[in-house]
């Protein structure tokens, strides 16, 4: 990888790292969720284009890291809005109910899977999932969660 992918992949392990962590040691703040899924969409931007390595997917997450996770964000659960899978207004979609606890649960196993292939120095591979999944799941639950954190918030100051 040129030294630009280098520095675009370091800075989003950087802040995937931590979210992990702010998600696994304590409750999350409506403020701090917003910023950390800021974060992670716009550094996620700038990661490079890369094929995958192997084809074993991403690895388990440790069941630990992940009931503590559940556990920090479980006051998230529940806290349902609307929205629709595709956008394009030339389509007759209904709308579909998203919740920000699912939003933010699978951000966090989407991104933390990616770090556990980080840290073993899978570094293509890691950037491989945490692109693709960018694309095609987590990138979509933190846009979801990003828009309903805002709505939520406008309400509460009227």
């Amino acid at each position: 990888m040129r030294a630009s992918h280098d520095s675009a992949v370091n800075t989003f392990a950087e802040i995937a790292r931590g979210f992990c962590t702010s998600c696994e040691n304590a409750a999350v703040s409506d403020t701090q969720a917003a910023s950390w899924l800021c974060q992670l969409y716009s550094a996620a931007l700038a990661l490079p284009e890369v094929g995958p390595e192997n084809s074993e997917g991403l690895p388990e997450l440790p069941s630990a890291l992940l009931e503590r996770a559940k556990k920090h964000l479980a006051g998230f659960n529940g806290r349902y809005y609307r929205e629709y899978f595709n956008p394009d207004s030339s389509l007759n979609d209904e709308s579909v109910m998203g919740d920000i606890g699912d939003d933010l649960l699978d951000t966090y196993k989407d991104i933390r899977a990616g770090l556990l292939l980080f840290e073993r120095g899978e570094t293509t591979e890691a950037l491989w999932h945490w692109a693709f999944l960018h694309r095609f799941h987590w990138g979509r639950h933190a846009v979801g969660a990003i828009f309903a954190l805002h709505c939520l918030s406008i309400r509460a100051q009227e």
